[in-house]
Protein backbone atom coordinates (compact mmCIF):
# COMPACT_ATOMS: atom_id res chain seq x y z
CA UNK A 1 0.00 0.00 0.00
CA UNK A 2 2.76 2.49 0.93
CA UNK A 3 4.40 1.91 -2.41
CA UNK A 4 1.14 2.18 -4.32
CA UNK A 5 0.30 4.99 -2.08
CA UNK A 6 4.18 6.82 -3.50
CA UNK A 7 3.12 5.63 -7.07
CA UNK A 8 -0.06 7.29 -7.00
CA UNK A 9 1.04 10.75 -5.30
CA UNK A 10 3.99 10.73 -8.29
CA UNK A 11 1.45 10.21 -11.12
CA UNK A 12 -1.29 12.73 -9.63
CA UNK A 13 2.10 15.31 -8.98
CA UNK A 14 3.15 14.70 -12.47
CA UNK A 15 -0.19 15.29 -13.99
CA UNK A 16 -0.27 18.71 -11.90
CA UNK A 17 2.98 19.91 -12.84
CA UNK A 18 2.22 19.58 -16.26
CA UNK A 19 -0.98 21.62 -16.07
CA UNK A 20 0.69 24.53 -14.10
CA UNK A 21 2.73 24.36 -17.19
CA UNK A 22 0.57 24.60 -19.78
CA UNK A 23 -1.33 27.77 -17.82
CA UNK A 24 1.85 29.42 -17.34
CA UNK A 25 4.12 29.10 -19.93
CA UNK A 26 4.70 30.32 -23.78
CA UNK A 27 4.07 27.71 -26.90
CA UNK A 28 7.45 25.64 -27.32
CA UNK A 29 8.21 22.61 -28.57
CA UNK A 30 7.60 21.49 -25.27
CA UNK A 31 4.71 22.60 -25.00
CA UNK A 32 2.37 19.03 -26.76
CA UNK A 33 4.56 17.21 -24.33
CA UNK A 34 2.69 18.87 -20.99
CA UNK A 35 -0.26 18.15 -22.65
CA UNK A 36 0.07 14.43 -23.20
CA UNK A 37 1.82 13.39 -20.14
CA UNK A 38 -1.63 14.05 -17.61
CA UNK A 39 -3.63 12.36 -20.86
CA UNK A 40 -1.19 9.16 -19.68
CA UNK A 41 -0.59 10.20 -15.82
CA UNK A 42 -3.76 10.39 -15.18
CA UNK A 43 -5.54 6.94 -16.18
CA UNK A 44 -2.58 5.13 -15.11
CA UNK A 45 -3.34 6.81 -11.75
CA UNK A 46 -6.95 5.51 -11.98
CA UNK A 47 -5.49 1.90 -12.21
CA UNK A 48 -2.59 2.07 -9.68
CA UNK A 49 -5.74 3.80 -7.57
CA UNK A 50 -8.05 0.73 -8.12
CA UNK A 51 -5.17 -1.69 -7.45
CA UNK A 52 -4.67 0.00 -4.24
CA UNK A 53 -8.57 -0.71 -3.73
CA UNK A 54 -7.78 -4.07 -4.04
CA UNK A 55 -5.08 -4.98 -1.65
CA UNK A 56 -7.44 -2.66 0.98
CA UNK A 57 -10.54 -5.28 0.22
CA UNK A 58 -8.71 -8.47 -0.77
CA UNK A 59 -8.94 -11.79 1.81
CA UNK A 60 -9.56 -15.66 1.11
CA UNK A 61 -11.84 -17.50 3.07
CA UNK A 62 -11.74 -21.62 3.72
CA UNK A 63 -14.30 -23.83 5.32
CA UNK A 64 -16.10 -27.37 4.45
CA UNK A 65 -18.07 -26.66 1.50
CA UNK A 66 -15.48 -24.25 -0.75
CA UNK A 67 -12.77 -21.86 -1.41
CA UNK A 68 -13.96 -18.03 -1.75
CA UNK A 69 -11.66 -14.69 -2.70
CA UNK A 70 -12.52 -11.53 -2.99
CA UNK A 71 -9.97 -9.16 -4.44
CA UNK A 72 -11.78 -5.47 -5.20
CA UNK A 73 -14.23 -6.26 -8.21
CA UNK A 74 -12.82 -9.29 -8.53
CA UNK A 75 -14.47 -12.30 -6.63
CA UNK A 76 -13.88 -16.31 -7.12
CA UNK A 77 -16.56 -19.37 -5.61
CA UNK A 78 -14.93 -22.93 -5.64
CA UNK A 79 -16.13 -25.98 -3.98
CA UNK A 80 -14.09 -27.87 -1.83
CA UNK A 81 -15.05 -30.60 -4.06
CA UNK A 82 -13.49 -28.79 -7.19
CA UNK A 83 -10.16 -28.12 -6.02
CA UNK A 84 -7.96 -30.99 -7.00
CA UNK A 85 -4.72 -29.72 -5.11
CA UNK A 86 -3.30 -26.43 -3.19
CA UNK A 87 0.45 -26.80 -2.59
CA UNK A 88 3.65 -24.40 -2.60
CA UNK A 89 4.31 -22.48 -6.07
CA UNK A 90 7.62 -21.23 -4.96
CA UNK A 91 9.09 -24.04 -7.43
CA UNK A 92 6.54 -24.17 -9.79
CA UNK A 93 5.63 -19.91 -10.63
CA UNK A 94 8.99 -18.69 -9.79
CA UNK A 95 9.20 -14.66 -9.74
CA UNK A 96 6.82 -11.84 -10.10
CA UNK A 97 6.77 -11.93 -14.38
CA UNK A 98 3.49 -11.13 -15.31
CA UNK A 99 2.30 -11.73 -18.85
CA UNK A 100 -0.84 -9.46 -18.33
CA UNK A 101 -1.69 -7.35 -15.67
CA UNK A 102 0.09 -5.18 -12.74
CA UNK A 103 3.06 -6.06 -10.07
CA UNK A 104 4.78 -4.10 -7.57
CA UNK A 105 6.72 -5.39 -4.28
CA UNK A 106 4.01 -6.38 -2.72
CA UNK A 107 1.05 -6.18 -5.05
CA UNK A 108 0.87 -9.08 -7.75
CA UNK A 109 -2.38 -9.18 -9.69
CA UNK A 110 -2.54 -10.33 -13.36
CA UNK A 111 -2.08 -13.71 -15.44
CA UNK A 112 0.92 -15.27 -16.54
CA UNK A 113 1.63 -18.96 -18.95
CA UNK A 114 3.97 -20.71 -16.84
CA UNK A 115 5.55 -23.96 -19.06
CA UNK A 116 4.51 -27.10 -17.66
CA UNK A 117 1.16 -25.47 -15.12
CA UNK A 118 -0.82 -23.73 -17.37
CA UNK A 119 -2.47 -20.56 -17.33
CA UNK A 120 -2.14 -18.75 -13.63
CA UNK A 121 -4.57 -16.18 -12.65
CA UNK A 122 -2.61 -14.13 -9.67
CA UNK A 123 -4.34 -12.37 -6.53
CA UNK A 124 -1.17 -12.31 -4.38
CA UNK A 125 0.86 -10.25 -2.63
CA UNK A 126 4.01 -12.15 -1.61
CA UNK A 127 5.70 -14.31 -4.39
CA UNK A 128 8.56 -17.59 -4.56
CA UNK A 129 8.26 -19.68 -1.52
CA UNK A 130 5.00 -17.82 0.25
CA UNK A 131 2.64 -18.48 -2.28
CA UNK A 132 0.10 -20.76 -2.88
CA UNK A 133 -0.96 -22.71 -6.38
CA UNK A 134 -4.66 -23.43 -6.28
CA UNK A 135 -5.95 -25.51 -8.62
CA UNK A 136 -9.69 -26.56 -9.99
CA UNK A 137 -9.92 -28.45 -13.26
CA UNK A 138 -8.34 -25.45 -15.78
CA UNK A 139 -8.08 -22.89 -13.45
CA UNK A 140 -4.89 -22.24 -11.37
CA UNK A 141 -5.01 -19.09 -8.73
CA UNK A 142 -2.06 -17.80 -7.25
CA UNK A 143 -2.80 -16.82 -3.74
CA UNK A 144 -0.69 -15.50 -0.94
CA UNK A 145 -2.47 -16.26 2.77
CA UNK A 146 -0.99 -14.72 5.89
CA UNK A 147 0.13 -18.06 6.61
CA UNK A 148 0.62 -20.58 4.23
CA UNK A 149 1.08 -23.34 6.58
CA UNK A 150 -1.79 -22.98 8.63
CA UNK A 151 -3.96 -22.72 5.17
CA UNK A 152 -2.70 -25.81 3.66
CA UNK A 153 -3.50 -28.02 6.99
CA UNK A 154 -7.21 -26.26 7.06
CA UNK A 155 -7.22 -27.22 3.25
CA UNK A 156 -6.67 -31.40 4.22
CA UNK A 157 -8.44 -30.77 7.38
CA UNK A 158 -11.49 -29.54 5.43
CA UNK A 159 -10.74 -31.73 2.74
CA UNK A 160 -11.23 -35.13 5.37
CA UNK A 161 -14.16 -33.65 6.84
CA UNK A 162 -15.84 -33.51 3.86
CA UNK A 163 -18.94 -31.18 2.33
CA UNK A 164 -21.78 -29.91 3.90
CA UNK A 165 -23.78 -28.70 1.44
CA UNK A 166 -22.87 -28.11 -2.35
CA UNK A 167 -22.56 -24.45 -3.53
CA UNK A 168 -22.29 -23.18 -6.77
CA UNK A 169 -19.21 -22.25 -8.65
CA UNK A 170 -18.64 -18.59 -9.64
CA UNK A 171 -16.17 -16.17 -11.05
CA UNK A 172 -16.32 -12.55 -11.64
CA UNK A 173 -13.85 -10.32 -12.82
CA UNK A 174 -14.06 -6.25 -13.44
CA UNK A 175 -15.76 -5.43 -16.61
CA UNK A 176 -15.62 -1.74 -17.73
CA UNK A 177 -14.84 -2.18 -21.50
CA UNK A 178 -16.09 -5.87 -22.29
CA UNK A 179 -16.56 -7.16 -25.88
CA UNK A 180 -20.70 -6.98 -25.71
CA UNK A 181 -20.14 -2.99 -24.94
CA UNK A 182 -17.64 -2.55 -27.87
CA UNK A 183 -20.49 -4.77 -29.90
CA UNK A 184 -22.67 -2.13 -29.04
CA UNK A 185 -22.81 0.52 -32.13
CA UNK A 186 -24.32 3.28 -30.24
CA UNK A 187 -22.17 2.53 -27.65
CA UNK A 188 -19.43 2.58 -30.13
CA UNK A 189 -19.63 5.34 -31.87
CA UNK A 190 -20.39 7.75 -29.10
CA UNK A 191 -17.27 6.49 -26.99
CA UNK A 192 -15.21 7.30 -30.25
CA UNK A 193 -16.96 10.51 -31.39
CA UNK A 194 -16.17 11.99 -27.62
CA UNK A 195 -12.51 10.66 -27.96
CA UNK A 196 -11.77 12.42 -32.10
CA UNK A 197 -13.19 15.81 -30.25
CA UNK A 198 -10.44 16.32 -28.34
CA UNK A 199 -8.04 14.98 -29.77
CA UNK A 200 -8.64 16.82 -33.17
CA UNK A 201 -8.64 20.37 -30.95
CA UNK A 202 -5.64 19.41 -29.89
CA UNK A 203 -4.10 18.75 -33.18
CA UNK A 204 -5.78 22.21 -34.23
CA UNK A 205 -4.26 24.26 -31.58
CA UNK A 206 -0.97 22.80 -31.49
CA UNK A 207 -1.08 23.81 -35.27
CA UNK A 208 -2.18 27.76 -34.89
CA UNK A 209 -0.71 28.25 -31.16
CA UNK A 210 3.02 29.10 -32.88
CA UNK A 211 1.29 31.78 -35.18
CA UNK A 212 -0.78 33.71 -32.27
CA UNK A 213 0.06 36.50 -30.47
CA UNK A 214 2.31 36.49 -27.39
CA UNK A 215 -0.90 36.83 -25.47
CA UNK A 216 -4.42 35.53 -26.47
CA UNK A 217 -8.14 36.38 -24.38
CA UNK A 218 -8.34 33.42 -21.91
CA UNK A 219 -11.99 34.12 -19.96
CA UNK A 220 -14.03 37.13 -19.56
CA UNK A 221 -14.27 39.88 -16.57
CA UNK A 222 -17.75 40.63 -15.36
CA UNK A 223 -18.45 42.93 -17.99
CA UNK A 224 -17.75 40.35 -20.89
CA UNK A 225 -14.60 41.85 -22.21
CA UNK A 226 -12.33 38.85 -23.01
CA UNK A 227 -9.97 39.36 -20.26
CA UNK A 228 -7.35 37.73 -18.79
CA UNK A 229 -4.79 37.75 -21.46
CA UNK A 230 -2.56 34.70 -21.45
CA UNK A 231 0.35 32.39 -23.32
CA UNK A 232 -1.01 30.46 -26.09
CA UNK A 233 0.23 27.74 -24.69
CA UNK A 234 -2.98 27.87 -22.13
CA UNK A 235 -5.16 26.99 -24.87
CA UNK A 236 -4.12 23.47 -24.72
CA UNK A 237 -6.01 23.12 -21.74
CA UNK A 238 -9.11 23.00 -23.27
CA UNK A 239 -8.38 19.78 -25.28
CA UNK A 240 -6.71 18.13 -22.06
CA UNK A 241 -10.04 19.18 -20.22
CA UNK A 242 -11.73 17.49 -22.45
CA UNK A 243 -9.53 14.61 -22.63
CA UNK A 244 -10.02 14.12 -18.94
CA UNK A 245 -13.62 14.63 -19.08
CA UNK A 246 -14.15 11.83 -21.81
CA UNK A 247 -12.30 9.20 -19.91
CA UNK A 248 -14.18 9.67 -16.99
CA UNK A 249 -17.46 9.58 -18.79
CA UNK A 250 -16.36 6.43 -20.28
CA UNK A 251 -15.08 4.62 -16.99
CA UNK A 252 -19.09 5.68 -15.36
CA UNK A 253 -20.81 5.13 -18.00
CA UNK A 254 -19.56 1.52 -18.47
CA UNK A 255 -20.00 0.77 -15.18
CA UNK A 256 -23.21 1.72 -15.61
CA UNK A 257 -23.14 -0.60 -18.68
CA UNK A 258 -22.73 -3.47 -16.90
CA UNK A 259 -24.42 -3.19 -13.89
CA UNK A 260 -28.28 -1.98 -15.51
CA UNK A 261 -30.39 -3.29 -17.62
CA UNK A 262 -31.61 0.30 -19.34
CA UNK A 263 -28.47 1.51 -20.82
CA UNK A 264 -29.75 5.44 -21.38
CA UNK A 265 -27.67 6.52 -18.80
CA UNK A 266 -24.71 4.59 -20.02
CA UNK A 267 -25.27 6.75 -23.17
CA UNK A 268 -26.37 9.69 -21.99
CA UNK A 269 -22.26 9.47 -19.77
CA UNK A 270 -20.97 9.08 -23.37
CA UNK A 271 -23.08 11.56 -25.00
CA UNK A 272 -21.95 14.08 -22.51
CA UNK A 273 -18.32 13.68 -23.42
CA UNK A 274 -19.43 14.92 -27.01
CA UNK A 275 -21.23 17.75 -25.70
CA UNK A 276 -18.25 18.51 -23.74
CA UNK A 277 -16.18 18.71 -26.49
CA UNK A 278 -18.49 20.43 -28.58
CA UNK A 279 -18.17 23.44 -25.89
CA UNK A 280 -14.62 23.45 -25.82
CA UNK A 281 -14.31 24.00 -29.54
CA UNK A 282 -16.35 26.75 -29.21
CA UNK A 283 -14.90 28.45 -26.56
Amino acid sequence: MSIGGLILLLLLGVSALAVSRLASSDFSPLTPLWVFVPLFSLPLAAFVGYGMYGLATAHYRLDRDGFYLVWGLASEQIPLADISSIQRAGDLIGGMALTKGMAWPGFLIGTRQIEDVGNVEFFATRDGERMLLLTAGERKLAISPADSFAFLEAFAEMTQMGSLTRIGRRSSRPDFLHARLWADQLARWLILAGLVLPLALLCYLALRAPSLPAEVPFGFDPTGIPDPLAPPGRLLLLPLIGGMCWFADLMLGAWLYGNRQDRTLSYAMWGSAILVGGLLWGA
